[in-house]
């Protein structure tokens, strides 16, 4: 699977929190969205390398081994080292829609983001949305 066909899972929308560990610190943070391969989540300024690893626990799954792969205006992208499988997330209460296409693995590099999440990130306007499904 392409980069770009791995970019195109669903994500969907979220505010939940999640348990997180890194090099002996512990902390919550509140992710914005989440898929099959990865996240999105609220990160302190200056904090979590791009490349650092981390462990998250999120409300009725199993730990999840991640990595941050970018950060930037206080969140930061994680993927998953092992994706989710579709029914973790349907356990959560997502459901995919028809169409839609759950992703095995990929990265969360900013340049695969919506184009008006980064202007909204980048210009302080407003809480960030998650990027829309892609066909």
């Amino acid at each position: 699977m392409s980069t770009i066909e791995q970019r195109r899972a669903y994500r969907f929308p979220t505010d939940l929190e999640a348990d997180c560990r890194m090099s002996g610190q512990a902390w919550s943070a509140r992710l914005h969205n989440i898929s099959t391969s990865g996240c999105m989540m609220a990160c302190p300024e200056g904090g979590l390398p791009e490349g650092s690893m981390m462990r998250l626990r999120i409300r009725g799954l199993q730990v999840i081994d991640a990595e941050i792969v970018w950060r930037h205006r206080g969140h930061a992208g994680l993927r998953f080292m092992q994706p989710l499988q579709t029914n973790s997330l349907e356990h959560l209460g997502y459901h995919l829609p028809d169409g839609a296409r759950p992703c095995l693995a990929g990265s969360h590099e900013p340049a695969g983001l919506n184009a008006a999440l980064v202007k909204r990130m980048a210009t302080g306007n407003g809480v960030p949305v998650p990027a829309s499904p892609r066909a």
